[in-house]
């Protein structure tokens, strides 16, 4: 499975990128994630580990992840463990006058969500169009 999902976003690259590498800062955007344990203060470094808290259709999920950053271009993190083995990855680009974010997430669900599968494709997609919107949303309301 994988969706992406990208947005144009009226804020530098460098802004854009700070934010969303500070993964303390997914519960004001991220509408699956509850709350952030075990993330650095700050922007994420390579090789950074944290465990998001999440509820999705209905289920509390909590997964570990492991990041690889390349700033301010690309950030991902990998889980690490949970019920779904996923991958998000973000890529920015600078436009004028400010960023396009592209937001893929991959994965293969077992288990429950594998019977699921059709479902939580559909759910995960609109979720994520929700998300990089509320974020396009927060950032450009900080201007």
């Amino acid at each position: 499975m994988r969706i992406e999902e990208s947005v144009e976003i009226n804020r530098p690259v460098g802004d854009v990128f700070a934010y969303v590498s500070d993964v303390n800062h997914l519960p004001q955007w991220a509408g699956t994630t509850i709350e952030v344990k075990h993330a650095p203060e700050g922007p994420l470094h390579d090789g950074a580990t944290f465990t998001d808290i999440g509820k999705f259709l209905g289920r509390r999920i909590e997964t570990p992840f492991e990041a690889t950053v390349e700033a301010p271009h690309r950030l991902m993190y990998r889980s690490t463990g949970g019920l779904v083995p996923h991958d998000w990855t973000y890529t920015f680009e600078p436009l004028e006058p400010g960023t396009r974010m592209t937001l893929a997430v991959e994965g293969e669900p077992g288990g429950f969500f594998r019977l699921a599968g059709p479902l939580l494709e559909r759910a995960l997609k609109r979720q994520v169009r929700t998300d990089v919107q509320r974020l396009k949303d927060l950032l450009e309301a900080k201007e």
